[in-house]
């Protein structure tokens, strides 16, 4: 009798324990859920969203709202295609700046050419983009980009004595936001009759 007592007790008490756990497995379950959903919400949440939730009066002084929106999709294409950027952009300088070099070379010198001329293997980073409201009959558009870039410059100043004196550029920094205007817009493609392009800051 003593043995079936405890059996049933044993059962029961197996049983309660496996309830437990099954009903703090759904809890826990639950909660790890309702976190997510909330992680999901806020990685969901836009500039706007913030703004609504809190007053600017709360927010510090450090914290900025960026207009400008990143381009990381674009970064990653062109350091993709940058080898082959660098190539063809370090024949077009040459191509263009080595005329223009010997038409304003001193007398006193006998030429003035790049022995090497290579934009390097960084390429530049676009860290925003905005168009600008309010450009009545075109299109005003702003890129932030940003080079620490390692080129490497070598140009060759001969002297008629025999002397060279070679000249190195490398390891150039630059950040700035250049400015698109597509001004004015047309029907025929590519839609707009001009693009005036200006560095706006540096």
């Amino acid at each position: 009798m003593g043995f079936i007592t405890g059996l049933i007790i044993g059962l029961i008490v197996g049983i309660a324990l496996i309830v437990l756990f099954v009903r703090s497995e759904n809890a826990r379950s639950k909660r790890r859920t309702d976190l997510a959903a909330t992680i999901a919400a806020f990685a969901r949440m836009t500039v706007e969203d913030s703004r609504k939730l809190l007053s600017p009066e709360f927010y510090p002084s450090w914290v900025v709202f960026s207009q400008r929106q990143k381009l990381t999709w674009l970064n990653a294409q062109l350091e993709k295609i940058w080898p082959f950027v660098n190539e063809a952009a370090s024949e077009l300088i040459k191509a263009n700046v080595e005329p223009i070099l010997e038409q304003y070379r001193p007398a006193l010198l006998a030429s003035l050419s790049f022995s090497k001329l290579t934009l390097g293997t960084v390429a530049p980073q676009f860290t925003g983009i905005s168009i600008l409201e309010g450009s009545g009959d075109g299109i005003t558009m702003e890129l932030e980009i940003q080079w620490d870039g390692n080129p490497s410059i070598i140009l060759d100043i001969k002297t008629y004595l025999g002397v060279s004196l070679p000249v190195q550029v490398k390891n150039i920094g630059f950040a700035g936001v250049f400015r698109l205007i597509f001004k004015p817009l047309v029907e025929d493609f590519p839609c707009f009759g001009a693009v005036c392009f200006s560095l706006r800051q540096k």
